[in-house]
Parts: C-alpha cells; sequence; structure tokens
C-alpha cells in the first residue's frame, strides 16, 4: 500500500474517532432545547447544535408565515425552549418574544436571537427598497446566522464550547463549496446576471445566489398589480427575462397558481418552483440550495434558445450532478447519527 493511501486511511481514521468523541461527550450534556419561527432556520440550526441540542419550527410547515396568529399554547411551548431564534422580519415573532420573556421573568435579547439584527447580514434591494425577505437563504449570510447561533449557544451553554466550534466550522466548508459550485453552474452556462421575474419577495435571495438579477417582483404586499402583470408578459415575449422563480411561499398566497397557469401558458415561460420557508424534508442547508440550483437551472436551460439537442444534455448532467450531491448529504447525515 502506498504511503499516500495510509495517510489518507489516517486521516479519515481521526476524522471519524473526533466526530464519534464529540458525540459521546455531548450525550453526557443536557441537551439545548431551541424553537425557530419557521421551518427553514432548522437545518442551519440542527448543523450547529448537532447532538447538543433539540431543535423544532413554530409554524407548521404547510402553513403561510406572514399570516401566522400566536396562540396560548405556541407560547406555552415556545417558554419551554432555551433559546428562540426568529428572523426578525415579521411582528408576530418578535411578540413572541416578547411573551415568552415575560413569563420567563428575562430580558428579550437573552432567550432569543434575531437573525435581522446580527452584523453583517446582506440586506439586498429591489424596487428601491430594502428586501428583508428570505435573506437567510443567501449562503453568506447563512454563515453569518450559523456563527451568531454558535456564539449565543455558549453565552447559555460555555461548555458545549469544542463541540459547537467543530459543528461550525464543518459548516462553514460546507457554505464554501455550494458557493463555487454556483459560481461555476452560472459561469459555465453564462447566466451570470441574466433576468428573471420573481413571484414573492424572498426569491431574490436564491436569484442573487447564482448570480442571476431578480428584475421584478410579480406578488407585492399580498397582491399582483395588473401593471407588473404587463411587464412580465412583455418581458417573456420580447426576450428579457430567462425564467421566472417562485417560492412555495408565494403559492401559498391566493389566485397565484391560477395566474402562474396563464403567464406560462401564454408566454411559454419556464418556472423554477423553489423552498424559502419550508425544507421538504431536506435536513441541511447546502442540500436545500443544491435542491433550489436544481429547479432553476433546470427552468432557465428549458427556457434557452440554444440548440435542443445541446441543451438537453447540460441540463441531465446538472440535474444528475445536484441529485448525487444531494443524495451523498443525506446518506452522509444517517451514517454520522448512527455512529
Amino acid at each position: 500500500m502506498s504511503k499516500e493511501k495510509i495517510v489518507a486511511i489516517l486521516a479519515i481514521i481521526v476524522l471519524v474517532s473526533l466526530d464519534l468523541s464529540i458525540r459521546v461527550s455531548a450525550q453526557n450534556k443536557d441537551k439545548i432545547r431551541i424553537a425557530v419561527s419557521i421551518d427553514i432556520l432548522k437545518p442551519i440550526v440542527s448543523e450547529i447544535v448537532g447532538d447538543l441540542g433539540e431543535v423544532y419550527s413554530i409554524v407548521p410547515e404547510e402553513a403561510e408565515p406572514h399570516s401566522f396568529t400566536l396562540t396560548p399554547d405556541i407560547i406555552k411551548k415556545a417558554s419551554d425552549s432555551d433559546l428562540i431564534v426568529i428572523t426578525g422580519h415579521m411582528e408576530w415573532e418578535k411578540k413572541l418574544v416578547k411573551q415568552v420573556a415575560e413569563t420567563k421573568n428575562a430580558q428579550p435579547d437573552l432567550i432569543s436571537i434575531d437573525l435581522l439584527s446580527l452584523a453583517g447580514i446582506k440586506i439586498l434591494e429591489i424596487n428601491g427598497e430594502r428586501n428583508i425577505h428570505g435573506f437567510w437563504l443567501l449562503p453568506d449570510n447563512a454563515v453569518i446566522i450559523a456563527r451568531g447561533l454558535k456564539d449565543k449557544i455558549l453565552t447559555l451553554k460555555p461548555e458545549y464550547s469544542e463541540e459547537l466550534s467543530y459543528n461550525y466550522i464543518l459548516f462553514e466548508k460546507e457554505i464554501t463549496n455550494l458557493k463555487n459550485f454556483l459560481n461555476k453552474l452560472s459561469e459555465r452556462y453564462n447566466l451570470v446576471g441574466k433576468n428573471v421575474v420573481i413571484g414573492f419577495y424572498a426569491e431574490q435571495y436564491i436569484a442573487e445566489a447564482m448570480n442571476l438579477k431578480a428584475d421584478i417582483v410579480l406578488i407585492g404586499e399580498g397582491e399582483i398589480n395588473p401593471s407588473i402583470l404587463t411587464k412580465v408578459y412583455e418581458g417573456f415575449k420580447s426576450g428579457k427575462y430567462a425564467c421566472m422563480i417562485v417560492s412555495d411561499t408565494a403559492l401559498l398566497m391566493s389566485n397565484v397558481q391560477g395566474i402562474l397557469k396563464e403567464i406560462s401558458g401564454e408566454t411559454g415561460c419556464s418556472i423554477a418552483y423553489v423552498l424559502t420557508v419550508s425544507t421538504s424534508g431536506l435536513e441541511r442547508y447546502d442540500a436545500i440550495m443544491y435542491y433550489n440550483a436544481g429547479q432553476v437551472y433546470n427552468a432557465l436551460l428549458s427556457q434557452c434558445k440554444a440548440n435542443s439537442a445541446e441543451v438537453n444534455i447540460y441540463l441531465l448532467t446538472t440535474i444528475a450532478t445536484l441529485l448525487i450531491i444531494i443524495l451523498e448529504s443525506i446518506l452522509l447525515v444517517k451514517w454520522r447519527v448512527k455512529i
């Protein structure tokens, strides 16, 4: 056996041993219970907390978070948590933190973390206004959120320092790989800066992560403006827009699906359906973003005017690569849980 293979095997043994020792250590400590306001935050929190805690979401996956209403049962359950993670862009989140803080007789900032207030969070603008919807989807913001979580949990449980630092380093590497992959995709298919239509504001951060430009929002604050609809029709017919990106949040709003069917039928535009508030069972942040990338590039390449045979080959290659990465991610998680 060559020296290189021996070194590689030893490195794997060391990593597995380190991971196992950290998990055994975690089992001997009190678990921290964390509540997140929406389901999409669970993967980031879970990857940082690992076996040290339990994470649950307040808003059910099928519910539209912006119109969510608090109940006494929800407040009571949240009061049993050690930490509440909120996006900071919905009023009911702040109300929840305030009521839980009163119940616990504690300062709100001691029992919660407001992601929107974290230093370094990048907030995009669209139509001349700050877009505070979906900022957690931008890979660089995900790293800032992970770091903020690590630091916050350490103030509550300083004995978790080794495990949290290890989990954060792994997460940071995953995001680096994700960003490199997305950049290479957009460069390979010459799609950097292409204009797209987004269904709701949150999709802008997915477009940004893939080097696309969100030029127009189909749905404003819960309604579709007829003048915007006209621009969308004209834009697709003239070839201005490469595709439309529509989120799970947008689909929960009234009359959206019917309007999307009409636009697609009349203009022939391709639509990418992406995740912005729900996970659809995916347990890792990068797996969610790889899934979103698969959806977007499927739509982009289907819309492409190039040779159909060539496009199909590229499309199949892209989707196959994304599926392999997601499958490996899921298998890796299951393998680590069994250790």
